[in-house]
């Protein structure tokens, strides 16, 4: 028998929980809390301990050339992790999703793998910048939707979202993000934010929580004490936010503050704040740094829980992050989190083969050794477990197979992907225009296009010979990559490109200082008399970084991103809206007019000085 089996077969201990089918948990949903406790003192140490952990299976095995296979199938190994270790949740990642049957089946046998109760089926379906499912209502994202000011239309994005994740199967979404974007060279919230402004952050998450809500899908805010004011990425290392627990009052807690009673969960942050815990830990190369709020029992413990009363699930961020896992032991690390007041341990560990399962094996073996000596950290088990149980049974958790026939009928439907368009519309913000826009297409227009990818040159093509074929016209596009900060571009070669051009559009993305081959586009463009029309297609900011802008929109998002695993999808709604707001028809009609405002201060590159502020935006 190989080491694992029979570490599998060790662990059949662990099985004397039963399967609680549906009747059963309809009766315990009478009286939640009561029954909560009363499954909580049944349960043994390996169950309580299961309940707060949510794995991942992005990846399951490696294929003939050594490429990680992405886990689509349940596999019967994986099943059996599932019910061995009595796990309470999952989350389900783009890798995993291909499209609504596959989904459905795929959530159903993770539901039949259960050891007890149901598990918690989660993914982030933020909107936007986020976005995990392949087929489904993407939305043009949080910074689009700050911009239109409706909280009424950020409801309904909520009641989309809600009703297609019922219907696949998931019961958990973690979103909407709270972070306020109040730092422009934050290099990972950006247009996942709602705003810079609090008020407005609060505003628009509570709206897409109540129209969530409406259907049996739980919300979790994100990243407290608050992720916008950044200039380093958590997936990669660990930020500190020097600001002094005043400014953190007046403006990163407030959007927790607004909504905390409205979520079921909060998810925390990865991030070094000092002036909320000035305590050090030790990395494994032997470094002092600050400790990450996510381990950090002043923050969670006593602000979070304590000061703030709040009595809902607290979730880590992923824990294999850069900012934890490459400055911390695997193990040592989720004890510190369970210390801290964290309930549910997302991603402890990367498990993607069977040989894996050793590692699990070892920090239940470890958790149970410490906690054994260590009362507090066995309290904090236990109270933990109470309070995922209770959510279940609270919110009536069901494991019940959904309907793949059903699903696809509801999922990215035409009115529902009208909507999605009709939100994007509301969101675009002209910030610059100096007698550009709207441009007048005609009959045989040459349109240039500049961008940084292929990928994002083709979907505008797309996008343009689209709108050309419902004005009933001819038009030729040409385009180019050119990376935007490089230095690569001749003069001579940008104007043999413009040559005969009757428009240029250049679509830039989260522009730095000094985007030298964008800048010598604006200038070939301008001394040549071309129209230009620069498209910030993420972040809005990007007018800060150049000189001689005569036509500027923001459209907040063109690429939907999974940053932990590099992968990318095209969010067309939002060039879609975008270029549509470009364009008179032939009887001199606006296609779209621009209504969006900004959200966020666009300030100078050094940042001391704001060049378009919060509510600006021009109309024709």
């Amino acid at each position: 028998m190989n080491k694992i089996a029979l570490s599998l077969c060790l662990l059949s201990f662990f099985c004397s929980a039963k399967v609680i089918n549906h009747q059963q948990l309809a009766d315990l949903w009478q009286s939640p809390e009561k029954e909560a406790k009363q499954l909580i003192e049944n349960m043994s140490f390996e169950e309580k301990l299961g309940q707060m952990l949510m794995l991942g299976f992005r990846h399951w095995g490696i294929d003939a050339e050594k490429n990680a296979l992405a886990m689509t199938i349940l596999k019967p190994e994986i099943a059996n992790i599932i019910h061995h270790y009595h796990l309470g949740s999952v989350i389900l990642f783009r890798d995993n999703l291909i499209d609504t049957p596959q989904t459905v089946n795929l959530i159903n046998a993770l539901q039949q793998a259960r050891s007890n109760l149901p598990l918690f089926i989660s993914v982030d379906q933020e909107g936007g910048y986020v976005t995990r499912l392949r087929v489904g209502t993407e939305m043009p994202g949080n910074m689009a939707l700050g911009a239109t000011r409706s909280k009424q239309l950020s409801e309904l994005v909520g009641m989309i979202h809600g009703y297609e994740l019922m219907h696949l199967g998931f019961n958990f979404n973690f979103a909407p993000v709270v972070d306020i974007n109040n730092n422009q060279d934050n290099p990972i919230i950006g247009v996942r934010s709602y705003s810079d402004r609090p008020q407005l952050v609060a505003e628009m998450a509570n709206g897409y929580i109540q129209g969530i809500h409406r259907y049996a899908v739980l919300t979790a805010i994100k990243h407290f004490p608050g992720h916008g004011n950044v200039t380093a990425d958590s997936h990669l290392s660990l930020p500190t936010i020097n600001i002094s627990q005043q400014q953190w009052r007046k403006f990163e807690l407030l959007p927790f503050m607004h909504t905390m009673r409205n979520t079921d969960a909060i998810i925390t942050a990865h991030i070094v704040m000092p002036a909320l815990d000035n305590h050090k830990l030790t990395t494994l190369d032997n470094q002092r740094v600050g400790v990450p709020a996510t381990l950090s029992k002043p923050i969670l413990s006593g602000i979070l829980r304590n000061k703030l009363n709040y009595q809902g699930l607290i979730i880590t961020d992923a824990m294999d992050m850069g900012a934890i896992a490459n400055n911390f032991d695997s193990n040592w690390v989720v004890k510190q989190a369970i210390l801290a007041g964290n309930d549910i341990i997302l991603m402890p560990l990367k498990i993607t083969a069977i040989e894996d399962v050793t590692k699990l094996e070892q920090l239940y073996h470890y958790l149970k050794t410490e906690a054994q000596s260590d009362p507090e950290l066995n309290r904090r088990i236990s109270e933990s477990a109470y309070r995922i149980v209770f959510s279940k049974l609270k919110n009536r958790i069901s494991a019940q197979d959904k309907s793949a026939q059903q699903a696809q009928q509801v999922v990215a439907t035409k009115i529902d992907k009208d909507i999605e368009n009709m939100v994007a519309d509301n969101a675009i913000t002209l910030i610059k225009n100096s007698n550009v826009l709207p441009f007048q297409l005609k009959n045989n227009n040459k349109i240039v296009i500049f961008s940084d990818e292929t990928a994002r040159n083709q979907l505008i093509k797309k996008h343009l010979l689209a709108i050309a074929d419902e004005l009933n016209i001819n038009i030729a596009t040409q385009d180019d990559v050119v990376t935007m900060m490089a230095d690569d571009k001749t003069e001579q070669q940008l104007t043999t490109k413009m040559q005969n051009s009757d428009l240029i559009i250049l679509a830039t993305y989260n522009l730095k200082k000094a985007p030298i081959n964008a800048q010598r586009i604006l200038n070939v463009a301008n001394r040549n008399a071309i129209p230009v029309v620069v498209i910030s297609t993420n972040n809005p900011y990007d007018i800060a970084y150049l000189r001689g802008v005569k036509a500027n929109i923001a459209i907040y998002g063109i690429t939907g991103f999974d940053a932990t695993n590099n992968n990318r999808n095209n969010l067309e709604t939002n060039i879609r809206s975008g270029l549509r707001t470009l364009f008179l028809t032939p009887n001199k009609r606006l296609m779209n007019s621009p209504t969006g405002k900004l959200p966020v201060d666009i300030k100078t590159p050094n940042l001391e000085r704001i060049l378009y502020p919060y509510g600006y935006g021009l109309a024709y």
